[in-house]
């Protein structure tokens, strides 16, 4: 049981946890204003596929803020399911931000099982692994006047339902293994091949369906029909978390940021390590590469020694950055926008990244950040960052400039509210 002063459920059986906030229900229900007229908030559902807290990676990042800022202005219902009995716990964490937090625990075996069985009847892997019976009842139990979908694996809970819908695609996930499909070998490459033109069917289906369908840039549009009900959201950063610090250690320090058992994370650095970094120890032979970020896999492990620092999981990841003299980001595939691009930017880091890293930030080459394809100009350009002091700060300066401008999370949310007030009155 939660220590929680407010009417908390725990079913051991189903493991879900219900939590509803009694102080809230009197803005929900309507407040006066200063003539005496009833005022009523607009009630959200927001489903999201993870749990939204801690805040600490990719799409936990995005489904956070967004429910941080909807919870200014909106009253809030919170669903997910918790894939484990951390994610359960979050409840209280997330109580500040919803009028009702809901979640039921989910194993990743039985998911494995609906897989199985969801090939077979040709449907796709992923709405399989997110499905929940008990799920399903409390959402459809939910009294809402929007609902906020976060990925396609959470549109088979309202797909029947006929209030407002908006989905938030994020990273157009068919296109996601369509990529996983083309670097991955036989008979994986088969398996995400399928999943990539289920799913493609699915997206293209929702699209029809929702009344908004969210992307989190106009690369990502493109995967999507044609069409005006497609918007662009993108991500944005915490400028004042992320406020640059004074540097903590020498100079010939790079820094990769992320979860380290998210697949492109771990072909980059795998990548980065094996081509890139001895080209660049020709040239600076006292370099050491920092790996930090949750969950490292046992190829990754591997990599810790002497000259390259894996940390696992660490508590603030600024501590880590603020050591660093240049971030690299050498995505092979790359989907979506980067926070780890826009963290280290904010903290005025010089950033060496792929084209890829790149997309739906559309920095400028040695303007606000370093862009390199090859094994050998990523090097030379991580040499040169290393190297010259005085370009290193003029990067760092407009690439802080650049993010402020651009992807500050009260501005790139601002079109979301549009969005909502627009279909809750249609």
């Amino acid at each position: 049981m939660l220590n929680c002063n407010f009417n908390l459920k725990v079913e051991k059986k189903e493991q879900s946890i219900s939590w509803r906030n009694p102080h809230k229900l009197t803005l929900a229900n309507g407040r006066k204003n200063g003539l005496g007229k009833k005022i009523n908030r607009v009630r959200v559902l927001y489903l999201c596929h993870r749990c939204p807290y801690p805040p600490n990676k990719g799409d936990r990042i995005r489904t956070f803020n967004i429910l941080n800022h909807l919870s200014k202005k909106y009253s809030v219902n919170l669903v997910y399911p918790s894939f484990s009995k951390q994610d359960l716990q979050q409840v209280e964490n997330l109580q500040p931000y919803c009028e009702n937090v809901e979640t039921v625990r989910l194993w990743s075996w039985t998911g494995a099982l609906r897989c199985g069985i969801h090939f077979l009847l040709r449907q796709p892997l992923t709405t399989a692994f997110f499905y929940s019976r008990r799920l399903s009842h409390i959402i459809m139990a939910q009294t809402y006047d929007v609902v906020l979908v976060d990925c396609s694996s959470m549109s088979q809970y309202v797909e029947n339902s006929i209030k407002p819908k908006i989905i938030d695609f994020v990273d157009v996930d068919s296109d996601k293994w369509r990529l996983y499909s083309e670097s991955a070998s036989f008979p994986k490459s088969v398996f995400f091949s399928l999943e990539h033109k289920r799913l493609r069917v699915l997206e293209r289906k929702l699209v029809k369906q929702f009344n908004v369908s969210l992307v989190i840039s106009e690369n990502e549009k493109r995967f999507l029909p044609d069409s005006d009900r497609v918007v662009v959201v993108p991500n944005g950063v915490a400028l004042e978390f992320f406020a640059p610090q004074k540097r903590t250690s020498e100079r010939d320090i790079i820094i990769f940021t992320g979860a380290m058992d998210y697949f492109p994370n771990v072909d980059g650095v795998l990548y980065f390590h094996q081509e890139i970094l001895p080209l660049i120890k020709t040239h600076v032979p006292t370099v050491k590469f920092i790996i930090a970020g949750m969950n490292p896999t046992s190829a990754i492990k591997k990599l810790n020694g002497k000259e390259t620092i894996v940390t696992g999981y660490v508590e603030d990841i600024r501590e880590y950055l603020s050591m660093a003299a240049v971030c690299v980001v050498p995505l092979r595939i790359g989907k979506g926008i980067q926070n780890k691009v826009l963290e280290a930017m904010a903290m005025k880091i010089p950033v060496v990244a792929t084209t890829s890293a790149n997309e739906g930030i559309n920095a400028r080459h040695k303007k606000e950040i370093f862009l390199a394809d090859t094994s050998d100009s990523f090097a030379e350009a991580v040499v040169l960052a290393l190297s010259d002091a005085k370009l290193r700060e003029d990067i760092a300066n407009r690439a802080r400039q650049f993010v402020e401008e651009r992807f500050c999370w009260g501005k790139t949310l601002e079109r979301l509210d549009s969005l909502v007030d627009t279909i809750a009155n249609e």
